[in-house]
């Protein structure tokens, strides 16, 4: 089996590297960089911020007939694009603490508008502000009261990245930006699992009313965790890919 994991926004796919001590040998786990993160996180050139390079990558990283995808915040919601694209490539669906992006045309633009203001800021402010303000979240509160020794390494990485690639990746591929999928979610036919942390409320809510839509969903609320599963309990994770 093949599994294809697609990280959040500030992260890359060296996040995914717990993950793999919980998985059997013979799995091959993919986990490609988003342009503006890790590995292509120098890019300038716009056509790489672009939806369709985003799907590409996925692609490009999918290479078996089917695979099972997990994405996680953004990468979630990058990969029910890449999903509903491509169905018949798809064995399950994993979101982690993921949405199909905002209903109606005003909440895009006031979300657009926003992503416009933490770009912005980002750009001039620097990253030593910027995650000041992000790990303030609620959710990543789990992820902050991780051991030195695992913290320590992940705010490493997201220390090195680039500040106007985070810049360029919200303003192309934020949720303000993204078309809504509220209304295609009916015509996914393969499994999906919605997971997310019992302290993350806002994207609780948002798996409940998603798996309302979706005719094969299973909701997975793991106890005392936060919004980055990935992180934090990486062996719940690989229990679902197992199952």
């Amino acid at each position: 089996m093949s599994v294809v994991a697609l990280h959040g926004f500030t992260g890359e796919g060296d996040d995914f590297a717990p993950l793999r001590s919980f998985l059997p040998s013979g799995l091959a786990l993919r986990t490609p960089d988003w342009p503006g993160h890790g590995s292509r996180k120098g890019l300038r050139d716009l056509s790489a911020y672009s939806l369709a390079e985003h799907l590409r990558l996925i692609s490009e990283a999918a290479e078996s007939p089917q695979v099972t995808l997990l994405g996680y915040s953004m990468g979630g919601r990058l990969a029910l694009h890449w999903a509903i694209a491509h169905p018949e490539r798809v064995r399950r669906l994993i979101l982690v603490g993921a949405s199909p992006g905002l209903a109606s045309p005003e909440e895009r633009e006031e979300r657009r508008l926003a992503d416009a203001t933490l770009a912005g800021f980002i750009r001039t402010r620097g990253l030593e502000a910027f995650f000041r303000y992000w790990h303030n979240q609620t959710f990543f509160q789990p992820m902050l009261g991780l051991p030195p020794e695992t913290l320590g390494p992940i705010l490493a990485r997201r220390a090195l990245n680039d500040p106007e690639g985070l810049a360029l990746s919200l303003e192309n591929v934020g949720t303000g930006t993204l078309p809504s999928l509220w209304h295609r979610l009916g015509e996914i036919r393969f499994p999906v699992d919605l997971v997310t942390g019992e302290h993350d409320a806002k994207f609780t809510r948002i798996a409940r009313e998603m798996g309302r839509h979706l005719p094969k969903a299973r909701l997975s609320v793991i106890e005392d965790a936060g919004h980055a599963l990935h992180l934090e309990r990486p062996a719940d994770l690989a229990m679902l890919l197992e199952g």
